[in-house]
């Protein structure tokens, strides 16, 4: 049994922010809003939320925060999503390399880049993954060379690089000593994606979204200060981003499901559903409210100045894998009615369609189910390998 009571303060703070949306209210966005659309309303949207400070809460006051916990990150997801906020577009930077910088970053970082990422005049993406190193991600093979004293050349290849055709800024890992074992020869930069040498090339996903890309990177300078902490330390601190990315970044998909758990019930009463349909319905539900206490749970966790550990596995796998039976089971109950053809007797316009193919993807980003599987069962439990 989970036990979960937030304290005064997390009630109050959750006020304040629904009073402050009454007279802010959050821009609407359709699930299959064009790309270019919805950067432009997620930008000035999340600038408005950082004008009130309601973006980054749990990071210090001193860096544009409000020194709360996550959990109050947490709240603050669930308040935006329940009034219908689109994803903010700088969620990457908000929720990995916003926290990563403050915890290993030096004075200089922290001062150039916390406040746009915090008001998103500056977006960042993610080159972790790479053609041949997805799960394993330290056999990755892009380089950075030691160019003199003060700069670094880079060379290689990412892969699956969310709005990088958008992003001005690039977190990236890359190998530093090709003599090293490969968890311990890799460093970690800040590479500016109007560089020379960097080209982008977009890919079409299954779902008919755009926003992944290839990444190329053909002799890149890169200021030796852009370096995140020494070189041979780019593991340990893409496993802290990571960290966040399990817990923080999973937290906010769990509203993900209460969408489509709330467009499924729409059509269990529109349709007069079975009872056996809706008995799937109630254990989906069931699921998906467990599932996000457990999160809730661990978020808890990490008051007092701890940071997210390998628990996140768990949140990321369940959830992923419920979060693709909730949209199957969408998929089922609308029959030929979800497939959208072009015509006009698609339900909200193929919406359930394009959630399910989007959700086969979710098992696979941030660490396929089996990676997450191993962690938890090595890490959490303390099984053997």
């Amino acid at each position: 049994m989970i036990s979960l009571s937030l304290n005064p303060e997390t009630e109050s703070l959750r006020r304040d922010l629904e009073l402050w949306l009454k007279d802010n209210q959050p821009p609407r966005l359709s699930e299959k809003v064009s790309l270019e659309e919805f950067i432009e309303v997620s930008r000035a949207w999340q600038a408005k939320l950082a004008s009130g400070s309601w973006v980054g809460v749990h990071w210090p006051e001193e860096y544009g925060g409000r020194g709360l916990s996550i959990v109050e990150e947490a709240v603050v997801q669930e308040v935006l999503a329940g009034a219908g906020s689109p994803q903010l577009i700088n969620i990457f930077g908000l929720t990995m390399v916003g926290p990563v910088l403050i915890k290993h970053g030096n004075d200089q970082q922290k001062k150039r880049f916390l406040p746009k990422i915090l008001t998103a005049e500056e977006v960042w993406c993610q080159g972790f993954s790479e053609p041949e190193a997805g799960s394993d991600l330290a056999s990755l093979k892009s380089t950075a060379v030691k160019s003199g004293n003060d700069s670094w050349v880079v060379d290689g290849q990412k892969v699956w690089t969310s709005f990088a055709q958008v992003a001005e800024w690039c977190f990236m890992l890359a190998r530093t000593d090709p003599k090293a074992a490969k968890h311990k020869g890799l460093s970690y930069f800040l590479v500016p994606m109007s560089s020379e040498g960097i080209s982008v090339r977009p890919l079409m996903q299954i779902s008919g979204d755009k926003e992944f890309n290839e990444v190329f990177f053909d002799s890149v300078a890169v200021p030796q200060e852009n370096m995140v902490g020494a070189p041979g330390e780019g593991w340990k601190i893409a496993i802290s981003t990571l960290m966040y990315e399990r817990v923080v970044l999973t937290f906010a998909r769990h509203l993900q499901s209460e969408s489509a758990l709330r467009d499924i019930e729409q059509v269990l009463g529109e349709r007069g559903a079975s009872d056996g349909q809706r008995a799937r319905f109630g254990m989906l539900r069931a699921k998906s409210m467990a599932l996000r206490a457990l999160a809730l749970s661990h978020l808890v966790q990490y008051k007092d100045g701890a940071h997210p550990g390998p628990e996140g596995s768990m949140d990321k796998l369940l959830w992923s894998e419920v979060f693709q039976e909730i949209n199957e089971f969408g998929l089922e109950l609308l029959g030929p009615d979800a497939v959208y053809c072009g015509g006009t007797d698609a339900w909200a316009d193929g919406l359930f369609q394009h959630r399910y193919l989007y959700s086969r993807g979710r098992t696979i980003a941030a660490g396929t189910s089996e990676i997450q599987r191993g962690i938890i069962a090595q890490r959490v439990i303390g099984l053997p390998r």
